[in-house]
């Protein structure tokens, strides 16, 4: 049974596969319904080479207990369940994990779908570095941090799959790591630790106030080969090559920057140290994209701001509107586009954080 295939309707144990969720770095998440509790939740596939040895470590490691925190998804079990191969016509034994089922979407396909505010990113990050403290306090190190891990339910963010990476490390088919998201040092020591977590997160912020819906392919367009993409990341030449968009302000490439230090001495030293960085991060305005030649911000107080680049003649014009008032002091003209276009993002970026 190859878990990355879609088995929507049919029976595991005492679940109905209803509808497949997601493939995860190492294992498929399904909305299922369980019979005996006459309940819908969330479960996760795992193909595992010793799924019993799997069992006893997941117990043992007591994951549900020492995860228990509201940005985390919770965990309530794990159990082995024989399954039938159609193929070979035998039975072969999956290690599955009961989960909490989140009705929100991930913040990867959130940002497939629409833009998020700088203000949206510094929120999430601040939350789940409380998660990633708990977890870090309890003895377990996450492994595999990303967008794609990040689920918004009721606007509270959650961290999945939390401890499985770390727990069951090699037993998982195949042994996997997210290559981009891995700090420089695991890569030569194949270590999980508090700072690899560190880094990884801030991998993950970069990608959130960066707008990078597509991941894969904005790395593909900076990487031809693989090699090369590890050896930037040892080197630690990959984070210095990652682009900003222009109105990202220097205080979150600083907290960026720290925390994808390619010395794991010079990171953050522990989540709560960067979830306090994050909490300096006041902003002045949220400011939604609307195209590149339009956005909108609004403030704690509810004044509205409007930038918009309008084409009149040969002109450029670059208008400010307060509450659909146009400010004609902070108006300017410009004859090319792109001035027009740095200028705007400039204004954002000035005035993004008090």
């Amino acid at each position: 049974m190859n878990v990355m295939d879609d088995y929507s309707g049919s029976v595991i144990g005492k679940y109905k596969l209803i509808k497949k969720l997601g493939n995860g770095g190492f294992g498929a998440v399904y909305c299922a319904y369980d019979s005996i509790l006459n309940t819908e939740k969330a479960i996760k596939l795992l193909q595992i080479n010793d799924p019993t040895k799997a069992n006893k470590i997941f117990q043992e490691a007591s994951i549900p207990y020492k995860c228990k925190h509201k940005n985390i998804i919770e965990i309530y079990g794990g159990e082995v369940i024989p399954v039938n191969n159609a193929l070979t016509h035998s039975k072969e034994l999956l290690f599955v994990i009961d989960m909490e089922l989140v009705h929100g979407l991930s913040v990867e396909k959130i940002m497939s779908k629409q833009f998020i505010t700088l203000d949206f990113s510094i929120k999430i990050i601040h939350d789940i570095l409380f998660g990633l403290e708990h977890s870090h306090n309890q003895g377990i190190i996450h492994r595999d941090i990303k967008p794609g891990n990040i689920l918004i339910d009721n606007n509270i963010p959650k961290l999945s799959d939390f401890g499985l990476a770390s727990t069951l490390g090699a037993l998982i088919i195949p042994p996997t790591w997210y290559k981009t998201h891995r700090a420089p040092e695991s890569i030569m020591t194949n270590t999980a630790t508090i700072e690899t977590d560190i880094y990884a997160i801030g991998i993950t912020f970069y990608r959130m106030v960066n707008n990078i819906s597509n991941w894969q392919e904005y790395i593909s367009n900076h990487y031809t080969t693989e090699t090369d993409l590890i050896n930037d990341i040892i080197s630690g030449n990959f984070i210095k090559k990652l682009e900003y968009q222009s109105y990202i302000p220097e205080k979150i490439k600083r907290i960026i920057k720290k925390a994808c230090a390619l010395n794991p001495k010079e990171r953050y030293c522990s989540a709560t140290e960067m979830r306090n960085a994050i909490a300096k991060l006041h902003t002045n305005y949220e400011w939604n994209k609307i195209s590149d030649l339009q956005w909108q911000g609004i403030n704690q107080d509810k004044k509205n701001k409007e930038l918009i680049i309008a084409e009149k003649g040969k002109i450029f014009k670059f208008i400010v509107k307060n509450n659909n008032r146009k400010s004609t002091s902070e108006c300017q003209d410009f004859i090319i586009l792109e001035e027009a276009i740095n200028y705007m993002n400039n204004y954002i970026k000035d005035s993004l954080l008090k």
